[in-house]
């Protein structure tokens, strides 16, 4: 238990130490500052957006996928008037009598209610107030259809209104026989999502087919809305949109229980199927109707009108109702989404940002599924377009802030130091820790020069002698890389590193000292295995001293060097002798006390009235490894 408490408390101490470095890193602020500026940017351009109902279309097809099948309650089934019923009983309209006896065969059954929805022709007696078909059925609901719509805008607060009502003759309704409006009326998509729950003609209102068939079956506990709020059922209301529509839920379109008009008739089905059970009579035959497109429809051939009625009545019976989503929540959720984006894509590389994006949004789509599941449609779209115009944002961002800046860098240093070190360099050079336009910091600078190289140039062709040069270049700049130094400046002849530059190193005279013994030893071997009128002789020099260092030259050919008069030192320490490591007095006392060296003879330079003190490197040696310590830089 001991144990466990102890690295409990290290792991907390640990994450704390990555929260200071995260707070205390002025690119990360940078980027989070940008980032949530641009999400509020996005959030409030959408906001507007919503309001306005631009996307309204896209947007409600956008929550399509988000509607789930609910499960038959098992209190409804279809008799259906389909293509085997009209190839065995005739063509369309059926006489009379033969409607008479399929519904005669429902009603022995004692359904709950029976709910026709197709036309009533004239031949089949729909506008005779003694017809025998309608007279001896209990629970009857006939179809009507309003006409001839009030045109003009119409207040959201009350009933779709029509001049007319089209159906059977209003002298058959009774306490037995009832009207519902047969009206579907896909939104501007073309999809169906929603029913009026009730509409007004020539003075009378007229409930929706399937909730009348509810309303019958429960005993009257539904009582019509009168153009205001919620649909009372029972002891709840049935929630209804702006436009006193109902929205539906969907059962599967193979899940319906279908009965065929012609297997009832003939008995080939028994009619005790269909006891207690609400029952919606209706064509379902191309030929006969239009087939309509619903959310859990789309991509196939649409479903018939009474399948909508009978979604419409297991919406009412399940109880589940659906509601939309207020527009505090959808402003809310884009804001949100946003947010999120904004301070956290900003951070990460494109292929990061963008998986990053889908798992977020992929996070939504399960948040939008468990509502749905809890009775709220939930609005994707905005959300979506919150993240995905974010993402966008801060690619841009990124890319014309960062990513160039960064993709120079790259260029620039690539050139300058070890492969290995680039991104250590790089990962400096965003967190801020690396300026460009300029630091005075002090550094160690290794000046390598190739003595002799008129007489080889001279005595060898050009081909001969670019190899060569070749060779020499490799074996010093490998070695100024293996020892963590940053190449500045390359002549052909003359060679120039320096250490403590871009990064901070706390042994760069070390580390100078050392690339300097491991080069002479690595030509001398380079000489005794090559022919004798190829052998090369260096001097080396370096000098510790204060130098400007930054991105220098016009753009385009710009460099990442170093000015300063330790520079031209290291020069003059290198041509002195071959073969030869020389060092200046601040290189001596910071790591050549411990080499075996001796003092000569001071040196003067040009514009200095007092001679610099040198010292020679006499004997070659391993020096131990060093220790590259990271850091701010120096200024």
């Amino acid at each position: 238990m001991v144990d466990f408490w102890r690295q409990l408390l290290k792991l907390i101490q640990r994450i704390r130490y990555q929260i200071s470095l995260l707070v205390h890193n002025r690119r990360l602020q940078a980027r989070l500052q940008v980032g949530s500026a641009l999400a509020l940017g996005v959030g409030l351009v959408l906001s507007v957006l919503l309001f306005t109902g631009l996307f309204s279309s896209p947007q409600a097809r956008f929550a399509d996928f988000i509607y789930q099948p609910i499960e038959p309650s098992g209190k409804v089934a279809i008799v259906a008037i389909d293509d085997a019923s009209l190839g065995q009983i005739g063509a369309w309209p059926w006489s009379p009598s033969t409607l008479a006896t399929l519904l005669e065969k429902i009603d022995q059954a004692h359904p709950r209610a029976i709910a026709l929805d197709f036309e009533l022709s004239d031949s089949m007696g729909g506008q005779t107030s003694d017809n025998q078909a309608f007279a001896q059925v209990s629970n009857l609901i006939l179809p009507i259809v309003g006409v001839n719509a009030v045109q003009g805008p119409r207040p959201s607060a009350t009933l779709p209104r029509f001049d007319l009502a089209v159906g059977p003759s209003l002298a058959l309704a009774d306490r037995t026989v009832r009207f519902g409006h047969a009206m579907i009326t896909p939104d501007d998509d073309g999809v169906v999502r929603r029913l009026p729950a009730v509409i007004q003609a020539a003075g009378h209102q007229y409930p929706a087919l399937g909730l009348a068939a509810a309303e019958l079956a429960s005993n009257g506990l539904i009582s019509l809305p009168g153009g205001q709020g919620g649909l009372p059922i029972g002891t709840g209301h049935v929630p209804l949109d702006e436009q006193n529509r109902l929205i539906l839920k969907f059962t599967s379109p193979l899940a319906h229980n279908v009965i065929s008009a012609a297997d009832l008739i003939h008995s080939r089905v028994s009619a005790e199927q269909l006891r207690d059970k609400i029952v919606l009579v209706g064509t379902m035959s191309p030929t006969l109707s239009e087939r309509f497109q619903t959310p859990l429809s789309l991509g196939s051939r649409g479903i018939y009108s009474v399948e909508i009625q009978a979604d419409l009545v297991e919406t009412l019976v399940s109880g589940h109702w659906l509601f939309d989503q207020d527009r505090l929540s959808q402003i809310t959720m884009i804001f949100l989404l946003a947010i999120l984006a904004g301070s956290t894509l900003i951070h990460v590389r494109l292929l990061s940002s963008i998986a990053l994006a889908v798992l977020y949004f992929l996070a939504y789509l399960g948040y939008a599924f468990q509502k749905f599941a809890d009775g709220i449609l939930v609005q994707p779209l905005y959300p979506a377009l919150a993240l995905g115009l974010t993402l966008a944002c801060t690619i841009i961002y990124r890319y014309f802030a960062e990513e160039r800046a960064r993709s120079s860098a790259r260029r620039l240093f690539h050139r300058h130091i070890g492969p290995e070190a680039v991104d250590q360099v790089l990962g400096a050079f965003e967190a801020g820790d690396l300026s460009m336009r300029g630091v005075r910091r002090e550094v160690t600078v290794l000046y390598v020069d190739l003595h002799e190289s008129t007489k080889l140039i001279e005595s060898l062709s050009a081909e001969a002698t670019i190899d060569l040069l070749n060779q020499y270049s490799k074996l010093v700049v490998e070695c100024i890389f293996r020892n963590n130094g940053s190449l500045v400046k390359q002549l052909g002849n003359a060679i120039v590193s320096v250490w403590n530059l871009p990064l901070n190193q706390i042994d760069h005279v070390r580390r100078a000292l050392q690339t300097a013994v491991e080069i002479r030893t690595d030509i001398k071997e380079a000489n005794l295995k090559g022919p004798k009128e190829l052998a090369i002789s260096v001097g080396m020099g370096v000098a510790t001293g204060r130098v400007v260092a930054g991105r220098i030259g016009a753009p385009g050919v710009a460099e990442y060097t170093i000015v300063g008069e330790v520079v031209t030192l290291a020069e003059r320490l290198a041509a002195r002798r071959d073969g030869t490591i020389f060092m200046n007095e601040a290189a001596f006392e910071q790591g050549g006390k411990e080499l075996e060296t001796r003092q000569l003879n001071a040196m003067r330079l040009r514009r200095k009235t007092d001679p610099l003190a040198i010292w020679e490197l006499i004997e070659p040696m391993e020096l131990e490894e060093a220790q590259t310590v990271e850091g701010k830089e120096l200024v």
